[in-house]
């Protein structure tokens, strides 16, 4: 007879089975907005529960969670059982976002004075290198690409793209060309580089209203031009012209060109002016100027003034007052010298003349010898035609004949050859001028107490001398009332 299965005895079994399967604890997590990091959070349900690390990597498998799971943190969570507190379980790797490019100047963008300490310690702080000077195709600046970045792995194991970097641009002014890999840009021309509101300008004239305290010394690659004066004690250097509207006083001026000044130059002793072109000047007084052409001015007062071309004096005064004047072809005054003055002196010189005199001399005497060379080769071929014809009438065989022209054409040929060349050197002339060209010129007087070199003759005016022209003969100076050719 089957055992009586009291209803009680069910609902019990029921409960006990439910007991036993019953969780322990829920695990639940969250995983941030941008999928890098994912938190696990343990709410225990039997306060005596414990879990393995196993378990939750499991649930976190479970959900997806496969890249950058913290192990060895997640088994130190497990261990220590402090399960209030929230558990950084997995973690993904963040993307290297892409650097934007930049522009990279080539040259100094600050606006402070730059001073250059000398050797000796000392400082020239009228030197504050405000010019900075490229040569044409300088790179001026140059663009640093884009550098790519590197993609993330979120904690699903899906890839994060890296954020691209932002390209740029040039903002290129005057004077300036971008390179053909689009990269550099640099400089059309020689001048100064600027960078006024972002854009970069090459000026090849550079421009101020003064040389002084406030534009400190200019060093420049191409032309000059001052509005104003240039001060004591300043420097101005250009590869290019330089023309200073207002004056100079004691300043230094260098030019690989020409120079214009035109309210005139008090040198205060210790001014100058050195010029590869002409020096043109309302005045010169003071000073010390040389140039490789020609200087023109309306008075030169106690001045070192040297000129390898001319020294001219124009406008109602044209006077040379003191100091020393020099030029290689000509010196042109109305007044040269006064009667309270010291004394002025005036200098032809007269070296490049004898130079080249000497030259011709020198070729005249190679020339005699070319043409006793000439002589003879003339002579010699004129023996070998005659053999010629003389082999031409013989009673030789024709193919001894043929030989022995073809002998006198080779000599021919080489004779004629050297002919030519004795010919091309005698036509190698070596041009001078006349020794009277070198002169002096005046239009009004010369006063006494002027000294008068020209070349190696010396003459000191005792008596004034008027509207005269004066030069070296070759023998003496000779000095002779002005033609109307004369005068310019």
């Amino acid at each position: 007879m089957d055992k009586e299965i009291r209803i009680d005895d069910k609902i019990d079994n029921i409960e006990n089975n439910e007991e036993k399967i019953m969780p322990k604890y829920n695990i639940s997590h969250l995983v941030s907005a941008n999928k890098l990091k994912a938190y696990v959070r343990i709410e225990l349900i039997d306060k005596q529960a414990e879990l393995v690390a196993d378990e939750i990597i499991n649930y976190l498998k479970e959900y997806g969670i496969v890249y950058g799971i913290k192990e060895q943190e997640i088994k130190d969570y497990c261990e220590s059982k402090d399960y209030s507190k929230e558990l950084v379980a997995a973690c993904g790797l963040d993307p290297i976002n892409g650097k934007d490019a930049e522009i990279v100047y080539d040259f100094d963008t600050s606006t402070d004075s730059k001073f250059i300490e000398e050797e000796d310690g000392t400082i020239n702080f009228r030197n504050l290198n405000n010019v900075i000077n490229v040569k044409k195709d300088d790179i001026l600046c140059h663009i640093k690409p884009v550098e790519d970045g590197v993609d993330g792995v979120d904690v699903y194991g899906e890839p994060i793209k890296f954020k691209e970097g932002k390209t740029v641009s040039f903002s290129s002014g005057n004077n300036t060309y971008i390179s053909e890999n689009e990269l550099e840009l640099r400089a059309s021309t020689d001048g100064c580089v600027e960078l006024k509101n972002d854009k970069v300008y090459v000026e090849n004239v550079y421009r101020v209203n003064n040389v002084d305290n406030e534009t400190g010394n200019i060093d420049f690659i191409g032309s000059v031009v001052i509005n104003g004066d240039v001060k004591a004690g300043f420097s101005v250097k250009a590869k290019g012209d330089i023309k200073i509207r207002g004056m100079v006083e004691g300043a230094f001026i260098e030019s690989d060109s020409d120079v214009v000044i035109s309210k005139g130059m008090n040198g205060m002793g210790k001014g100058s002016i050195y010029a590869k072109g002409n020096v043109t000047s309302k005045y010169i007084e003071n000073a010390m100027v040389v140039s490789d052409k020609t200087v023109y001015a309306e008075a030169l007062i106690n001045s070192e003034v040297v000129a390898k071309d001319s020294v001219k004096l124009r406008g109602h005064n044209a006077a040379i007052l003191g100091g020393t004047t020099k030029a290689m072809n000509l010196i042109y005054a109305k007044t040269i010298g006064n009667k309270t003055n010291s004394e002025t002196y005036l200098i032809l010189d007269l070296s490049e003349y004898q130079k080249k005199q000497a030259e011709i001399e020198k070729n005249n005497k190679r020339n005699h010898h070319l043409k006793v060379d000439l002589e003879k080769k003339n002579k010699e071929l004129q023996e070998i035609e005659e053999k010629a014809a003389l082999i031409e009438n013989s009673s030789l065989d024709d193919s001894n004949k043929i030989n022995i022209k073809k002998q006198f054409v080779l000599k021919k040929i080489k004779i004629n050859n050297e002919i030519s060349e004795i010919k091309s050197k005698l036509n190698d002339v070596v041009q001078t001028d006349n020794l009277a060209d070198h002169k002096i010129i005046c239009t009004g007087i010369i006063y006494s107490n002027t000294r008068i070199t020209i070349g190696w003759m010396k003459y000191n005016v005792r008596q004034d001398i008027s509207y005269s022209k004066i030069y070296n003969d070759g023998n003496d100076i000779t000095i002779v009332t002005l033609n109307s050719s004369d005068i310019e």
